[in-house]
């Protein structure tokens, strides 16, 4: 038990917190195989009501919060402001999006993609191994490629990548080659007869937590499709369609969402494409970005609880957008953790993601946590006509005419302490990014955001115990119990020892770390960190048969990420190098509720100034990769 003599900590009102950098790691033995299991088994009979509140004392999971007396009320949802709210600088609303299909046309009309392109400057076919939607279009509206030889291609990747020996990637949960080639089909003939859509023959996954006919919905599980028939596909996946584009499947996952390395003994551990030996993915969305990195499609659905669209695009070289809370509608998706997850986009490059991102935000009824109406989506605005984000005249190699930096008036916010908690090569990547944010013409200010390790524990025990709510049923059944894997097991065993008290705790704390983040937020329009402190670990041998539990890496990786969860703020995810390994490294943007297109903004700023040059050259590509346009492909 914690000791009885802990003294009690009252906490000064949020606006008197100290400013001191207080965020630790987690202390506990790592547990794999047979040990893991063995740990399981006892937790789970009467020795765990005397060992699991030692356990969570010494390793650092809820401790914090005993004896910690807060003076705000608890926040139990997001607190997210609609009215009042300004228009985003350099951003224009969505002239449409009444559906779906509006918004996407919207997006892709010149007004936006104009201003994504010209920043971003990545080239919609050059990107090696990289294709993106732009290039898709292109290709097929050329005659260089059909959806036919397209998919054949894509297919023939997918088999190679399950063949793999002596590890599978695991990409796709499930997939289904005849259903792909016929999809594939449809879209060629729609463009020999000149009734193409706006996204036909563009390829597309999603996480398996949204439903998508004809296959089963699982969460990662080997049991939930059984529990949970699928009746129809969810909206967002029926309007992609119904815009032409193809659904390649169901990507792979952490189990339940519960982990951030992807490990999965049901349905495989996806492998990170950026490294011929075995890596993480980072997770949950661990499938989607990773099917993204390979190239099997310029985007695909995700999740994001705790960092699970942002650390698995971080890890997989790709861009993730978790969406502030209530933009996009949960409807056809499984609930797992309600208050702090988010679908969003994954996608080859910010671009991409914009175009995902128009698809999803404030479609099916989507409202804010509170009932409210949501502000329109907006996206970039287009620069001045006849300038360059260079600065000279439009097709100009001088530099007479004045120099237009796309991101004047843009304050970016640093919390150096945080900022540079991370390994050398991290650091020096993402000071990289800022760097070219600057040089754009961003004004970096420095910020503080006290109480980090009080929030870290806060998200830890707010997202844990509603997965816990949401899979009781089937917890409460032992052969189903059986049936997780050993590490979410475990984790699930841990929750159930837990308090109400241990809740509404949190709850004070997310309350605290509102008042924090938007005091912050008052003095920049973003915040930028690494994304992930470290790049993508290596998978220790046996893992993948036997499990792993290792909470010390796991609240490593997740640093920088619970803050834009528990508070609901939108974040997103941009490649900026890679470390001496040639694995990638993220840098991420976290920015005021609603504000998504100022995050797009600047990830195209800083990803054409980063990456796109990179990727273009070929100086960095996956170990595995195919390019379905052209029939490159390397690794498989």
């Amino acid at each position: 038990m914690a000791p009885s003599w802990l003294p009690v900590r009252h906490l000064p009102p949020a606006a008197e917190a100290s400013d001191e950098y207080d965020l630790k790691l987690l202390s506990a033995p790592v547990l794999s195989g047979s040990i893991l299991n063995w740990v399981v088994y006892l937790l789970e009979g009467s020795v765990g009501n005397a060992v699991v509140p030692l356990m969570m004392w010494q390793s650092g999971v809820t401790q914090v919060l005993h004896g910690v007396v807060s003076p705000e009320a608890p926040a139990f949802l997001p607190e997210l402001p609609v009215k009042g709210l300004p228009q985003e600088e350099g951003c224009a609303m969505l002239a449409d999006y009444g559906s779906s299909m509006d918004a996407v046309c919207c997006a892709m009309g010149p007004t936006h993609m104009q201003r994504l392109s010209s920043h971003g400057e990545a080239s919609s076919t050059a990107l090696k191994g990289l294709p993106t939607v732009r290039g898709y279009l292109e290709a097929y509206k050329s005659g260089s490629a059909t959806p036919s030889e397209a998919m054949v291609r894509v297919v023939s990747f997918i088999r190679a990548s399950e063949a793999r020996q002596p590890l599978p990637c695991s990409w796709l949960i499930a997939w289904d080659e005849a259903d792909i080639v016929r999809q594939a089909d449809e879209s060629t003939g729609r463009y020999a007869a000149g009734s193409n859509r706006p996204l036909e023959g563009v390829p597309f996954c999603v996480k398996d937590v949204m439903d998508a006919m004809p296959y089963p919905t699982t969460a990662g599980t080997s049991f939930l499709a059984a529990h949970r028939p699928v009746a129809e596909s969810a909206p967002l996946v029926l309007a992609l369609q119904a815009m032409g584009a193809i659904l390649l499947g169901k990507s792979n996952m952490h189990e339940i969402g519960l982990g951030v390395t992807g490990i999965n003994l049901r349905h495989g551990t996806p492998l990170n494409p950026w490294s011929m030996e075995p890596h993480f993915t980072g997770g949950s969305s661990s499938g989607s970005a990773a099917a993204v990195a390979a190239g099997l499609c310029p985007f695909a659905v995700g999740t994001d609880g705790g960092g699970s669209i942002r650390l698995p695009a971080a890890f997989c070289g790709v861009v993730g957008l978790k969406p502030t809370n209530g933009r996009v509608s949960a409807h056809g998706g499984v609930e797992i953790d309600c208050t702090v997850a988010t679908f969003g986009p994954i996608g080859s490059t910010v671009e991409d993601v914009a175009l995902l991102y128009a698809a999803m935000a404030n479609q099916d009824g989507a409202r804010s946590v509170w009932g409210e109406a949501l502000p329109p989506p907006a996206l970039p605005a287009p620069l001045p006509t006849g300038t360059t984000s260079a600065g000279g005249p439009a097709g100009s190699a001088s530099a007479s005419a004045p120099v237009l930096r796309p991101l004047s008036g843009l304050k970016i916010g640093v919390y150096w302490p945080w900022f540079e908690d991370c390994d050398a090569e991290v650091r020096a990547a993402c000071r990289a990014g800022l760097d070219a944010a600057e040089a754009a013409g961003a004004e970096v200010v420095e910020v503080a955001v006290p109480e980090l390790e009080l929030m870290r524990v806060a998200h830890t025990v707010t997202i844990a115990t509603e997965m816990h709510h949401c899979m009781q049923q089937y917890w409460d059944d032992p052969s189903i119990r059986a049936q997780f894997n050993p590490d979410v097991r475990l984790a699930l065993g841990i929750v159930r020892h837990w308090t109400s008290a241990d809740y509404l705790a949190a709850q004070r704390i997310r309350a605290r770390g509102t008042a924090h983040l938007r005091r912050a937020l008052s003095a920049c329009h973003v915040i930028t960190t690494p994304t992930t402190p470290l790049t993508a670990p290596a998978i220790p041998r046996g893992v993948v048969q036997g499990g792993l539990s290792d909470l010390v890496q796991t609240s490593k990786i997740m640093r920088y990420a619970g803050q834009a969860n528990l508070i609901g703020l939108p974040a997103i995810s941009v490649p900026v190098g890679t470390d001496a390994s040639g694995l990638p490294i993220g840098l991420q943007f976290m920015g005021r509720a609603w504000c998504e297109a100022t995050l797009l903004r600047v990830g195209a700023v800083v990803e054409g100034a980063c990456w796109a040059g990179r990727r273009g050259s070929g100086e960095a590509t996956p170990a595995m990769f195919v390019n379905p346009l052209t029939g490159e492909r390397a690794g498989l």
